[in-house]
Protein backbone atom coordinates (compact mmCIF):
# COMPACT_ATOMS: atom_id res chain seq x y z
CA UNK A 1 0.00 0.00 0.00
CA UNK A 2 2.62 2.65 0.46
CA UNK A 3 4.45 1.84 -3.05
CA UNK A 4 0.89 2.50 -4.43
CA UNK A 5 0.41 5.77 -2.25
CA UNK A 6 3.43 7.27 -3.49
CA UNK A 7 2.98 6.57 -7.18
CA UNK A 8 -0.46 8.39 -6.92
CA UNK A 9 1.21 11.05 -5.22
CA UNK A 10 3.46 11.93 -7.18
CA UNK A 11 0.42 12.46 -10.27
CA UNK A 12 -1.95 14.26 -8.36
CA UNK A 13 -2.63 17.90 -9.60
CA UNK A 14 -0.81 19.97 -7.15
CA UNK A 15 -2.88 23.35 -7.31
CA UNK A 16 -2.67 23.19 -10.95
CA UNK A 17 0.98 21.93 -11.04
CA UNK A 18 0.75 18.50 -12.41
CA UNK A 19 4.76 17.23 -12.24
CA UNK A 20 6.26 13.59 -12.23
CA UNK A 21 9.70 14.75 -10.10
CA UNK A 22 9.98 11.02 -9.36
CA UNK A 23 9.77 11.75 -5.72
CA UNK A 24 6.75 13.54 -3.91
CA UNK A 25 6.66 17.18 -4.03
CA UNK A 26 4.55 20.09 -2.31
CA UNK A 27 2.40 22.46 -4.22
CA UNK A 28 4.66 25.30 -4.17
CA UNK A 29 7.96 23.22 -5.50
CA UNK A 30 5.90 21.64 -7.63
CA UNK A 31 5.05 24.89 -9.34
CA UNK A 32 9.09 26.33 -8.58
CA UNK A 33 10.29 23.53 -10.62
CA UNK A 34 7.44 23.80 -13.45
CA UNK A 35 8.25 27.35 -14.12
CA UNK A 36 12.17 27.05 -14.22
CA UNK A 37 11.86 24.79 -16.94
CA UNK A 38 9.44 26.58 -18.70
CA UNK A 39 11.43 29.20 -18.08
CA UNK A 40 15.13 28.75 -18.39
CA UNK A 41 14.87 25.88 -20.97
CA UNK A 42 12.82 27.07 -23.39
CA UNK A 43 12.00 30.12 -25.80
CA UNK A 44 9.45 31.21 -28.32
CA UNK A 45 10.37 31.06 -32.18
CA UNK A 46 8.80 32.70 -35.48
CA UNK A 47 8.80 30.29 -38.45
CA UNK A 48 7.74 32.95 -41.19
CA UNK A 49 6.63 31.36 -44.67
CA UNK A 50 6.77 33.59 -47.98
CA UNK A 51 6.46 32.71 -51.50
CA UNK A 52 9.47 33.81 -54.36
CA UNK A 53 8.17 37.10 -54.66
CA UNK A 54 8.40 37.56 -50.49
CA UNK A 55 4.70 37.30 -49.95
CA UNK A 56 3.45 35.27 -46.54
CA UNK A 57 1.74 32.25 -47.55
CA UNK A 58 -0.80 31.68 -45.26
CA UNK A 59 -2.21 28.14 -44.79
CA UNK A 60 1.19 26.31 -44.77
CA UNK A 61 2.37 23.24 -42.88
CA UNK A 62 5.14 23.48 -40.69
CA UNK A 63 6.27 20.50 -39.15
CA UNK A 64 9.40 20.88 -36.68
CA UNK A 65 11.35 17.85 -35.44
CA UNK A 66 14.17 18.59 -32.41
CA UNK A 67 17.38 16.60 -32.81
CA UNK A 68 19.56 17.74 -30.51
CA UNK A 69 19.77 19.54 -26.84
CA UNK A 70 21.75 22.48 -26.13
CA UNK A 71 21.71 21.17 -22.23
CA UNK A 72 24.46 18.76 -21.85
CA UNK A 73 23.52 15.91 -20.74
CA UNK A 74 26.40 13.22 -20.16
CA UNK A 75 28.51 10.13 -19.08
CA UNK A 76 31.67 9.15 -18.18
CA UNK A 77 33.48 7.33 -20.49
CA UNK A 78 35.44 3.87 -19.50
CA UNK A 79 38.94 4.33 -19.87
CA UNK A 80 38.62 1.51 -22.88
CA UNK A 81 40.75 0.57 -26.12
CA UNK A 82 37.92 1.43 -28.78
CA UNK A 83 39.82 0.18 -31.19
CA UNK A 84 39.91 -3.35 -29.20
CA UNK A 85 36.41 -2.67 -29.22
CA UNK A 86 36.58 -3.31 -25.04
CA UNK A 87 35.64 -4.62 -23.27
CA UNK A 88 34.56 -6.81 -26.12
CA UNK A 89 32.90 -6.55 -29.21
CA UNK A 90 29.59 -7.57 -27.98
CA UNK A 91 29.66 -5.26 -25.10
CA UNK A 92 31.04 -3.02 -26.85
CA UNK A 93 28.27 -2.78 -29.26
CA UNK A 94 26.01 -2.52 -26.05
CA UNK A 95 27.44 0.02 -24.59
CA UNK A 96 27.30 2.38 -27.71
CA UNK A 97 23.78 1.85 -28.72
CA UNK A 98 22.85 2.71 -25.16
CA UNK A 99 25.30 5.34 -24.61
CA UNK A 100 24.52 7.33 -27.92
CA UNK A 101 20.43 7.00 -27.07
CA UNK A 102 20.79 9.18 -23.95
CA UNK A 103 23.94 11.65 -24.03
CA UNK A 104 25.40 14.75 -25.55
CA UNK A 105 28.58 14.84 -24.15
CA UNK A 106 31.54 12.89 -22.37
CA UNK A 107 34.22 13.10 -19.65
CA UNK A 108 36.97 11.11 -19.80
CA UNK A 109 36.41 8.74 -16.65
CA UNK A 110 40.38 7.89 -16.05
CA UNK A 111 42.14 8.18 -19.12
CA UNK A 112 43.57 11.58 -19.15
CA UNK A 113 44.18 11.93 -15.04
CA UNK A 114 48.45 12.50 -15.07
CA UNK A 115 49.51 9.02 -12.99
CA UNK A 116 47.24 7.07 -16.06
CA UNK A 117 48.18 8.94 -18.78
CA UNK A 118 52.37 9.59 -17.33
CA UNK A 119 52.89 6.39 -14.90
CA UNK A 120 56.39 6.71 -16.06
CA UNK A 121 58.48 10.51 -16.97
CA UNK A 122 58.29 11.19 -20.63
CA UNK A 123 56.42 8.21 -21.36
CA UNK A 124 53.02 10.00 -22.40
CA UNK A 125 50.07 7.21 -23.13
CA UNK A 126 47.99 9.25 -25.15
CA UNK A 127 46.38 6.56 -27.71
CA UNK A 128 43.21 5.56 -25.49
CA UNK A 129 42.05 9.02 -25.72
CA UNK A 130 43.03 9.86 -29.32
CA UNK A 131 40.70 6.90 -30.59
CA UNK A 132 37.91 7.44 -28.01
CA UNK A 133 37.80 11.57 -29.17
CA UNK A 134 37.65 10.12 -32.80
CA UNK A 135 34.81 8.26 -31.55
CA UNK A 136 33.33 11.39 -29.56
CA UNK A 137 33.83 13.24 -32.83
CA UNK A 138 32.46 11.01 -35.15
CA UNK A 139 28.71 10.77 -32.62
CA UNK A 140 29.31 14.57 -32.40
CA UNK A 141 29.63 14.09 -28.61
CA UNK A 142 31.38 17.42 -26.77
CA UNK A 143 33.77 16.37 -24.82
CA UNK A 144 35.09 17.27 -21.49
CA UNK A 145 38.57 16.19 -19.89
CA UNK A 146 39.21 14.97 -16.03
CA UNK A 147 41.28 16.12 -14.54
CA UNK A 148 44.45 18.26 -15.18
CA UNK A 149 45.82 18.94 -11.49
CA UNK A 150 44.46 16.59 -8.69
CA UNK A 151 46.41 16.35 -5.24
CA UNK A 152 45.13 13.19 -4.48
CA UNK A 153 47.86 10.28 -3.82
CA UNK A 154 48.16 7.43 -5.81
CA UNK A 155 45.51 8.70 -8.22
CA UNK A 156 45.70 12.33 -8.80
CA UNK A 157 49.51 12.86 -9.73
CA UNK A 158 52.25 10.34 -10.71
CA UNK A 159 54.31 8.64 -8.35
CA UNK A 160 57.17 10.37 -9.61
CA UNK A 161 56.54 13.66 -9.58
CA UNK A 162 56.74 14.09 -5.39
CA UNK A 163 60.95 13.75 -5.73
CA UNK A 164 61.20 16.32 -7.07
CA UNK A 165 61.69 19.84 -5.02
CA UNK A 166 58.82 22.76 -5.43
CA UNK A 167 59.87 24.94 -7.75
CA UNK A 168 60.78 21.68 -10.30
CA UNK A 169 56.95 20.44 -9.78
CA UNK A 170 55.74 24.12 -10.24
CA UNK A 171 57.79 23.95 -14.12
CA UNK A 172 56.12 19.80 -14.37
CA UNK A 173 52.78 20.85 -13.76
CA UNK A 174 52.27 23.75 -16.14
CA UNK A 175 54.15 22.20 -18.91
CA UNK A 176 51.80 18.97 -18.52
CA UNK A 177 48.64 21.26 -18.30
CA UNK A 178 50.57 22.91 -21.76
CA UNK A 179 50.72 19.85 -23.54
CA UNK A 180 47.60 17.80 -22.50
CA UNK A 181 45.52 20.95 -22.96
CA UNK A 182 47.15 21.97 -26.41
CA UNK A 183 47.87 18.41 -27.72
CA UNK A 184 43.58 18.54 -27.84
CA UNK A 185 43.10 22.29 -28.20
CA UNK A 186 39.60 22.76 -30.36
CA UNK A 187 38.82 18.97 -29.87
CA UNK A 188 38.16 18.57 -25.54
CA UNK A 189 35.68 21.40 -25.27
CA UNK A 190 35.45 21.59 -21.04
CA UNK A 191 38.17 20.28 -18.70
CA UNK A 192 38.12 19.51 -14.84
CA UNK A 193 41.57 21.50 -14.29
CA UNK A 194 41.53 21.59 -10.59
CA UNK A 195 39.80 18.30 -8.56
CA UNK A 196 38.89 18.50 -4.96
CA UNK A 197 40.71 21.44 -4.19
CA UNK A 198 38.86 21.73 -0.66
CA UNK A 199 39.97 18.36 0.35
CA UNK A 200 43.65 17.70 -1.81
CA UNK A 201 45.91 19.89 -0.54
CA UNK A 202 49.06 18.84 -2.20
CA UNK A 203 49.41 20.93 -5.24
CA UNK A 204 48.94 23.58 -2.95
CA UNK A 205 51.39 22.77 0.13
CA UNK A 206 54.34 22.47 -3.14
CA UNK A 207 53.41 25.30 -5.56
CA UNK A 208 51.50 27.61 -2.89
CA UNK A 209 47.93 28.59 -2.24
CA UNK A 210 47.83 30.42 -5.61
CA UNK A 211 48.46 27.18 -7.44
CA UNK A 212 44.54 26.74 -8.39
CA UNK A 213 44.52 30.35 -10.58
CA UNK A 214 47.71 29.61 -11.82
CA UNK A 215 46.66 26.31 -13.00
CA UNK A 216 43.27 27.77 -14.83
CA UNK A 217 45.26 30.64 -16.16
CA UNK A 218 48.01 27.80 -17.98
CA UNK A 219 44.73 26.13 -19.06
CA UNK A 220 43.48 29.05 -20.76
CA UNK A 221 46.81 30.29 -22.33
CA UNK A 222 46.98 27.21 -24.72
CA UNK A 223 43.25 27.16 -25.14
CA UNK A 224 41.08 30.15 -24.75
CA UNK A 225 38.00 28.67 -26.08
CA UNK A 226 37.81 25.71 -23.41
CA UNK A 227 35.56 25.76 -20.40
CA UNK A 228 37.04 25.85 -17.87
CA UNK A 229 35.95 24.42 -14.08
CA UNK A 230 36.76 23.47 -10.56
CA UNK A 231 35.50 20.49 -9.72
CA UNK A 232 34.53 19.20 -5.41
CA UNK A 233 32.57 17.17 -3.62
CA UNK A 234 30.79 17.56 -0.08
CA UNK A 235 28.85 20.69 -1.07
CA UNK A 236 25.57 19.37 -0.37
CA UNK A 237 26.28 19.71 3.39
CA UNK A 238 28.24 21.05 6.09
CA UNK A 239 28.43 24.69 4.79
CA UNK A 240 30.77 23.11 1.42
CA UNK A 241 29.27 25.10 -0.96
CA UNK A 242 29.62 28.38 0.44
CA UNK A 243 33.29 26.85 1.24
CA UNK A 244 33.76 26.15 -2.26
CA UNK A 245 32.28 29.18 -4.03
CA UNK A 246 33.98 31.87 -1.28
CA UNK A 247 37.51 29.47 -2.59
CA UNK A 248 36.38 30.17 -6.30
CA UNK A 249 35.44 33.99 -5.85
CA UNK A 250 38.70 34.49 -4.38
CA UNK A 251 40.59 32.74 -7.63
CA UNK A 252 38.74 35.00 -9.88
CA UNK A 253 39.24 37.82 -7.85
CA UNK A 254 43.04 36.70 -8.77
CA UNK A 255 42.50 36.50 -12.16
CA UNK A 256 41.59 32.55 -12.54
CA UNK A 257 39.69 32.67 -16.16
CA UNK A 258 36.98 30.36 -14.08
CA UNK A 259 33.87 29.64 -16.29
CA UNK A 260 31.82 26.76 -13.85
CA UNK A 261 31.75 25.14 -10.50
CA UNK A 262 31.70 21.72 -10.90
CA UNK A 263 29.44 19.76 -8.31
CA UNK A 264 29.94 15.87 -8.28
CA UNK A 265 26.64 15.31 -6.35
CA UNK A 266 27.17 11.71 -5.05
CA UNK A 267 28.28 11.97 -1.73
CA UNK A 268 27.37 9.92 0.06
CA UNK A 269 24.30 8.37 -0.62
CA UNK A 270 21.87 10.59 0.57
CA UNK A 271 19.10 12.08 -0.34
CA UNK A 272 18.60 15.91 0.13
CA UNK A 273 15.02 17.50 0.13
CA UNK A 274 14.40 20.60 -2.55
CA UNK A 275 14.85 23.05 -0.44
CA UNK A 276 18.35 21.63 0.82
CA UNK A 277 19.18 21.22 -3.21
CA UNK A 278 18.25 24.65 -4.18
CA UNK A 279 19.97 26.32 -1.24
CA UNK A 280 23.22 24.59 -2.28
CA UNK A 281 22.76 25.78 -5.97
CA UNK A 282 22.39 29.43 -4.54
CA UNK A 283 25.19 28.97 -2.67
CA UNK A 284 27.41 27.59 -5.48
CA UNK A 285 25.59 30.24 -8.19
CA UNK A 286 26.81 33.33 -5.91
CA UNK A 287 30.12 32.90 -7.29
CA UNK A 288 28.79 33.76 -10.45
CA UNK A 289 29.76 30.84 -12.70
CA UNK A 290 27.79 28.13 -14.05
CA UNK A 291 26.97 24.86 -12.63
CA UNK A 292 27.74 21.40 -14.23
CA UNK A 293 26.56 18.35 -12.00
CA UNK A 294 30.12 16.12 -13.51
CA UNK A 295 29.88 12.79 -11.35
CA UNK A 296 26.55 11.74 -10.36
CA UNK A 297 26.39 8.14 -9.68
CA UNK A 298 24.06 6.98 -6.81
CA UNK A 299 23.40 3.05 -5.98
CA UNK A 300 20.99 0.40 -6.70
CA UNK A 301 21.93 -1.98 -4.00
CA UNK A 302 18.74 -1.99 -1.40
CA UNK A 303 20.92 -0.71 1.22
CA UNK A 304 18.45 1.66 3.34
CA UNK A 305 18.66 5.43 2.23
CA UNK A 306 20.22 8.52 4.38
CA UNK A 307 17.71 11.03 3.92
CA UNK A 308 14.95 13.09 6.29
CA UNK A 309 13.11 14.05 3.28
CA UNK A 310 12.14 10.80 1.96
CA UNK A 311 12.70 6.89 3.25
CA UNK A 312 13.41 3.68 1.31
CA UNK A 313 16.04 1.52 0.16
CA UNK A 314 18.38 2.04 -2.87
CA UNK A 315 16.04 -0.24 -4.90
CA UNK A 316 16.79 0.18 -8.98
CA UNK A 317 13.12 1.89 -8.77
CA UNK A 318 13.93 3.85 -6.38
CA UNK A 319 17.33 4.82 -8.13
CA UNK A 320 15.18 5.55 -11.17
CA UNK A 321 12.82 7.92 -8.78
CA UNK A 322 15.72 9.52 -7.93
CA UNK A 323 17.41 10.20 -10.94
CA UNK A 324 14.35 11.70 -12.53
CA UNK A 325 14.15 13.86 -8.91
CA UNK A 326 17.24 15.32 -9.24
CA UNK A 327 17.41 15.58 -13.11
CA UNK A 328 14.38 17.43 -12.93
CA UNK A 329 15.43 19.70 -10.35
CA UNK A 330 18.59 20.94 -11.73
CA UNK A 331 17.09 20.96 -15.44
CA UNK A 332 14.97 23.54 -14.19
CA UNK A 333 17.83 25.97 -12.35
CA UNK A 334 18.99 28.55 -14.69
CA UNK A 335 22.77 28.05 -13.64
CA UNK A 336 22.70 24.60 -14.49
CA UNK A 337 24.28 23.64 -17.89
CA UNK A 338 25.52 20.22 -17.78
CA UNK A 339 24.37 16.72 -15.62
CA UNK A 340 26.69 14.13 -15.78
CA UNK A 341 26.71 10.49 -14.81
CA UNK A 342 30.22 8.47 -13.48
CA UNK A 343 28.85 5.06 -14.85
CA UNK A 344 26.19 3.94 -16.85
CA UNK A 345 26.78 0.42 -17.39
CA UNK A 346 27.05 -2.06 -13.83
CA UNK A 347 30.05 -3.89 -15.68
CA UNK A 348 31.67 -0.46 -15.91
CA UNK A 349 31.08 0.89 -12.75
CA UNK A 350 33.59 1.41 -9.30
CA UNK A 351 30.45 1.63 -7.03
CA UNK A 352 28.87 -1.88 -7.52
CA UNK A 353 25.23 -1.77 -8.72
CA UNK A 354 26.18 1.91 -9.49
CA UNK A 355 25.32 1.72 -13.15
CA UNK A 356 21.78 2.47 -14.88
CA UNK A 357 21.88 -0.60 -16.40
CA UNK A 358 22.52 -3.93 -15.13
CA UNK A 359 25.65 -6.23 -16.05
CA UNK A 360 23.96 -8.40 -18.27
CA UNK A 361 22.11 -4.99 -20.52
CA UNK A 362 19.10 -4.85 -19.24
CA UNK A 363 17.74 -1.60 -18.56
CA UNK A 364 17.38 -0.42 -14.95
CA UNK A 365 14.69 2.23 -14.04
CA UNK A 366 16.75 4.89 -14.32
CA UNK A 367 17.55 4.45 -17.50
CA UNK A 368 14.34 4.51 -18.89
CA UNK A 369 13.50 7.28 -16.60
CA UNK A 370 16.28 9.58 -17.90
CA UNK A 371 15.38 8.13 -21.59
CA UNK A 372 11.74 9.38 -20.82
CA UNK A 373 13.13 12.97 -19.77
CA UNK A 374 16.16 13.56 -22.59
CA UNK A 375 14.14 12.19 -25.43
CA UNK A 376 10.65 12.69 -24.70
CA UNK A 377 9.52 14.83 -21.74
CA UNK A 378 12.05 17.68 -23.23
CA UNK A 379 12.06 17.72 -26.62
CA UNK A 380 9.89 19.88 -28.90
CA UNK A 381 8.14 18.27 -31.52
CA UNK A 382 5.62 20.51 -33.27
CA UNK A 383 3.34 21.25 -36.12
CA UNK A 384 0.34 23.37 -37.59
CA UNK A 385 -0.45 26.07 -40.29
CA UNK A 386 0.81 29.73 -40.70
CA UNK A 387 -1.48 32.43 -39.95
CA UNK A 388 -2.60 35.11 -42.40
CA UNK A 389 0.49 36.59 -41.69
CA UNK A 390 2.56 33.50 -43.00
CA UNK A 391 3.53 32.93 -39.84
CA UNK A 392 3.68 30.01 -37.32
CA UNK A 393 4.69 30.86 -33.55
CA UNK A 394 6.26 28.13 -31.49
CA UNK A 395 7.69 27.67 -28.17
CA UNK A 396 10.49 25.28 -27.63
CA UNK A 397 12.84 23.53 -25.93
CA UNK A 398 16.80 24.54 -26.78
CA UNK A 399 18.28 22.56 -29.23
CA UNK A 400 18.84 21.69 -33.34
CA UNK A 401 15.74 21.26 -34.91
CA UNK A 402 14.64 20.05 -38.68
CA UNK A 403 12.07 21.63 -40.20
CA UNK A 404 9.73 20.76 -42.80
CA UNK A 405 7.29 23.45 -44.50
CA UNK A 406 4.64 21.78 -47.06
CA UNK A 407 2.33 23.97 -48.99
CA UNK A 408 -0.25 22.33 -51.73
CA UNK A 409 2.92 20.25 -54.03
CA UNK A 410 5.79 21.83 -52.90
CA UNK A 411 7.55 20.97 -49.47
CA UNK A 412 11.22 22.59 -48.42
CA UNK A 413 12.91 21.07 -45.76
CA UNK A 414 15.43 23.67 -43.57
CA UNK A 415 17.10 23.40 -40.34
CA UNK A 416 16.48 26.13 -36.81
CA UNK A 417 18.04 26.23 -33.56
CA UNK A 418 16.09 27.27 -31.05
CA UNK A 419 18.27 28.81 -27.83
CA UNK A 420 18.38 30.31 -24.98
CA UNK A 421 20.03 34.03 -26.80
CA UNK A 422 18.75 33.66 -30.28
CA UNK A 423 16.98 35.24 -32.43
CA UNK A 424 14.85 32.54 -32.88
CA UNK A 425 13.34 33.21 -36.38
CA UNK A 426 13.54 31.73 -39.47
CA UNK A 427 12.27 32.47 -42.86
CA UNK A 428 11.27 29.49 -45.26
CA UNK A 429 11.01 30.39 -49.00
CA UNK A 430 8.81 28.39 -51.20
CA UNK A 431 10.04 27.97 -54.79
Amino acid sequence: MKVLFVTLLLYLPLSGWCLDAGLPLSADWAKRVSQGIERNRKSDCVIAVVDESGRAVPGATVTLRQKTHDFLFGCAFPSWNIKRQQPNPRDWAQFERYYLKLFNYATTENMLKWQNLEPEEGQTRYGMADSFLDWAEKHRIAVKGHTLVWGYAKWGYPEWLAQYPPEEITRKTRQHILDVVGRYKGRIAAWDVVNEPLHCHWFEEKIGPDYMTKALQWAHEVDPNALLLVNEYGNQWDSGAQKFAALCQSAIRQGAPINGLGEQAHDPPHVPSPEQIFEMFDHLASAGRDIHITEMMLPSDAKPVNSTFVKGTWTPEFQGQYYRYYYTLAFSYPNVKAITLWAMWDGASWLPQGGIIAKDWTPKPAYRELDRLINHEWMTNASGQTDRRGRFSVRGFHGRYSVTVTHGNTKVHDTLHISASGKNALTVRLR
